[in-house]
């Protein structure tokens, strides 16, 4: 086995290096990137979206007890000694649970999204950890090993044409 190398083209290993940091921050932007939609995501799932929907579930409570008393004003109501139908209102007191009890219904389903998204951003962030230390640790130091070899490279370059302006010689 040979000890010495064949370079063809220094300014290839320079190049190659500025496209691996290049790599190297575009990744690691991503990364963030994604890591901050997921905690977005996340936050609302967890704090937005309860909030919301606690807020509906208020008014929901309140179209109810409004429904309710419309209907008892209509059942209170005696036209010629006749209690009328109040279908009406009926069908409105109806409409008000039902959308009371859709909303109660969203703070479970929001409750089981945020567990299920937690989970999911637990498992995306074990199974990445080696790409991250690889982007911030290990890309890291193969950049600066190759841009070691590069100054190397041109160092020696450098000495070999002066020898060879010294002797005369054209490389």
């Amino acid at each position: 086995m040979s000890d010495s190398a064949h370079v063809s083209s220094i300014d290839a290993i320079a190049a190659f290096t500025g496209a691996l940091r290049t790599f190297d921050d575009d990744a690691l932007r991503a990364l963030a990137t994604i890591d901050e939609q997921a905690q977005g995501a996340l936050q609302w799932l967890e704090r937005d979206a309860p909030v919301y929907w606690r807020q509906q579930i208020r008014l929901c409570f309140d179209n109810v007890s409004r429904a309710r008393a419309a209907l008892e004003t209509c059942r209170a109501r005696a036209v010629a000694g006749n209690r009328p139908a109040c279908i009406e209102e009926m069908e409105a007191y109806r409409a008000a649970q039902r959308k009371l009890r859709e909303a109660e219904a969203r703070i479970d389903v929001v409750r089981h999204w945020a567990e299920v998204v937690r989970q999911e951003i637990d498992e995306y962030r074990g199974r990445i950890t080696g790409l991250r230390r690889c982007l911030e640790n290990e890309i890291p130091r193969t950049v600066a090993l190759l841009e070691r070899t590069v100054a190397t490279l041109d160092s020696y370059a450098d000495r070999v044409r002066g020898a060879d302006t010294a002797t005369g010689e054209t490389p």
